[in-house]
């Protein structure tokens, strides 16, 4: 017996939104409490094209990514807004990272940034009415390209990096400006 592409959509739905709950108290989802004198994991990960890093960064810059995951990424948020997990200790590859950036994460504060992300069913195969209110914020608009660049930023530049960042990477994100003093060894 076939259900009705409404039903098979509403129990995907159902099935995701129960995961989306649950991945909440699992390791993968978790905030890092980890102290930063613990050395994170070694990460393989596939090479990406500098380039496409190098345009990466350009977008974590300008969407606003610091202000949750910290400016180099390891989680350390700026000012009010609520703390992201380390990005140099996750292990995601590619494709989940660019799933969760376009359609954030139902039930937690990472924004979307796909225009179309739950208008229809793309994203985990859900629409706003399936979400109620455990829908993500809408952050800034971003196109699949730069969701691709800032994948590759991620991947060569964050993953599997120390969670204290070096003198190198805080001059990168802020010039050579006093903030970066405390980086140097």
């Amino acid at each position: 017996m076939s259900l009705a592409p409404h039903a098979r959509r509403l129990g995907l739905g159902l099935v995701l939104a129960g995961l989306v709950s649950l991945s909440v108290f699992t390791p993968a989802f978790a905030q890092d409490t980890a102290s930063s004198s613990e050395a994170p994991a070694v990460v393989e990960v596939a090479a990406v094209d500098p380039a496409a890093a190098e345009r990466g960064f350009k977008v974590w810059r300008g969407s606003d990514c610091a202000g949750c995951h910290g400016w180099s990424g390891n989680g350390e948020k700026i000012g009010e807004n609520p703390k992201g997990p380390n990005l140099r200790v996750l292990e995601y590859d590619a494709d989940i990272l660019k799933e969760i950036i376009m359609c954030g994460r139902p039930s937690t504060f990472m924004a979307f940034h796909d225009e179309r992300a739950y208008v229809d069913d793309r994203c985990y195969g859900m629409v706003f009415a399936d979400l109620g209110n455990t829908a993500p914020p809408k952050g800034k608009p971003m196109t699949d390209s730069q969701a691709d660049d800032i994948v590759a930023f991620i991947i060569q530049d964050l993953y599997g990096k120390p969670e204290r960042p070096s003198l190198e990477e805080c001059q990168r994100y802020y010039g050579k400006k006093p903030v970066c003093n405390m980086y140097a060894e």
